[in-house]
């Protein structure tokens, strides 16, 4: 479940079609798992969403004209499958309350790992099936994401981060993974936009999960309520937000290492180096 075959579709590298399915508001009956695609068992895949299929801050909740673009990544336990999820608007109840969307994809940690499909792929083919069909209920076709050539090779994971993150801020978050896989941290990214902390989170999952090798997080691209806080090992956030001892809250803008490096673990921080220097501007950063 989760893939059929690679097909031939747009451009030489063709398209991966995965299962996905839409939990939201039918209007008179309430929250709920709203459309499938053909076969799938949701249920099989509910305990890693359930209980914050959208969990939407209170603050964010009642301001009705602002935009809402969440992003979470929960890995499966098998380590096969991972789920990407968007969290949108959804239509307003029979009472005229907001409501919210999950919109998740089932996709392959293989492909995601030899960079054949990409988390902005991955996203981006949700947002637009989103756009074609906003109201979607009951069965779905499989859903169609773009594959990088097999020709182009190896992508260079996480280029661009520089725009996003330090290097001292993108070293501490890695030897926190290193040294203790459960870590959950804050990383504040202050006064920033949607669409920033959606770009910052894919460059950094893609980096350290498929570029190093690390341990795949639970993480999501904006502070969830509290409620949902604990779901999720790396949350991304422009403000700060009440958490517990088990948080380290890390800034994006940060200037120095704060932790000495994991011992014998050179390479990572080589490939970290690596993606820092991407853009030919950029000063050293150790």
């Amino acid at each position: 479940m989760g893939l059929t075959e690679p097909a031939r579709g747009s451009g030489e590298g063709g398209v991966a079609r995965f299962d996905h399915w839409v939990y939201g508001v039918i209007p008179g009956t309430g929250y709920t798992s709203k459309a499938f695609s053909k076969g799938l068992d949701a249920g099989l895949y509910d305990p890693y969403l359930r209980g914050h299929y959208t969990p939407i801050r209170a603050a964010a909740a009642q301001t009705v004209d602002a935009d809402i673009d969440l992003r979470m990544i929960h890995p499966i336990r098998t380590g096969r499958e991972i789920l990407v999820s968007r969290v949108t608007r959804g239509p307003l109840d029979e009472a005229g309350r907001p409501t919210f969307t999950n919109h998740t994809l089932v996709t392959t940690a293989e492909l995601l790992r030899a960079g054949r499909v990409s988390l902005n792929a991955a996203f981006g083919a949700l947002e637009e099936f989103e756009k074609r069909d906003p109201d979607a209920q009951g069965e779905m076709s499989l859903l169609d994401v773009p594959m990088r050539p097999e020709t182009e090779g190896r992508p260079n994971f996480g280029s661009g981060i520089h725009r996003h993150l330090t290097f001292p801020a993108l070293e501490t978050l890695a030897t926190r993974i290193m040294t203790d896989a459960n870590s959950r941290t804050l990383m504040l990214c202050r006064n920033t936009t949607p669409e920033a902390r959606n770009a910052t989170l894919n460059l950094t999952y893609e980096l350290l999960t498929w570029g190093c090798g690390l341990p795949p997080l639970t993480a999501i691209s904006d502070a969830p309520r509290a409620s949902a806080l604990n779901y999720f090992n790396f949350v991304i956030s422009p403000r700060g937000v009440r958490s517990d001892s088990t948080w380290a809250i890390l800034e994006s803008a940060l200037a120095e290492s704060v932790l000495p490096r994991a011992a014998e673990r050179d390479d990572v921080y080589q490939v970290l180096m690596a993606a820092m220097r991407q853009s030919p501007d950029l000063p050293l950063a150790r």
